[in-house]
């Protein structure tokens, strides 16, 4: 292969691994071939194999790519939100996740291509320690939550907002990816209000909760003297 500039090698990856993507996403990457990626680009398959060896590392480069640019949104998502538990936070949040979600349409149908073809095996690092990450990046807000006292019994803050975090990220994801049509029946922004709610106050009042947990003590002892 002639000598060619950093520039020209990186666009004519570029183009490879936009036509790669494009026949991933639309018949999967083991039905996909080193020869479907290199007529798809109008190049010859030696050509092909000049710049990836194997069509995994084409696709290893084209989520590493992405995965950049997710990382580098939800750090910029993360910088507007200093108060995660305050509702207006929340709902702020919601809007953000939703917005990144829409905008990386063909980043999450590689995730799931991942998931069904390789059991998550490139793309498992993007959840792993999510929950210390939040944890040191709210970390000032979260002891102050602890030290104030505002907090339930036993609840860290750092696994609640994890899970308020993934329930905004699931759901627009089914919403995007799977045709969900509300999903939840009712509209995403009452969807986004609505767990807002739950992640702010709980679902179950203390009180309440208690006389539940009261009345399902009584009636597992009546059932027992039943039989």
């Amino acid at each position: 292969m002639p000598k060619l500039s950093h520039e020209v090698i990186e666009e004519k990856k570029g183009r490879i691994e936009e036509a790669a993507k494009q026949l991933f996403i639309k018949q999967g990457f083991h039905a996909t071939s080193m020869r479907d990626i290199a007529a798809r680009t109008g190049t010859s398959l030696g050509n092909l194999y000049n710049y990836y060896r194997t069509k995994e590392e084409i696709l290893e480069s084209i989520i590493r790519k992405y995965q950049k640019v997710i990382d580098a949104r939800l750090r910029a998502i993360f910088d507007e939100i200093e108060e995660p538990f305050q509702p207006e936070s929340l709902v702020k949040f919601g809007r953000l996740v939703k917005q990144m979600v829409n905008d990386h349409h063909d980043f999450w149908l590689l995730m799931y291509i991942d998931v069904l073809e390789f059991e998550n095996r490139h793309f498992r690092k993007m959840f792993e320690g999510l929950s210390q990450n939040l944890r040191r990046r709210f970390r000032p807000y979260f002891t102050e939550l602890e030290r104030s006292g505002a907090l339930y019994p036993g609840i860290d803050p750092a696994v609640g907002f994890t899970a308020a975090y993934m329930q905004f990220f699931n759901y627009f994801l089914v919403e995007k990816l799977f045709g969900g049509n509300r999903h939840f029946g009712i509209s995403d922004e009452q969807v986004i209000q609505k767990l807002t709610e739950i992640f702010s106050r709980g679902v179950i009042r203390p009180e309440k909760l208690k006389r539940l947990k009261a009345g399902s003590v009584k009636s597992e002892k009546r059932a027992r003297v039943v039989r």
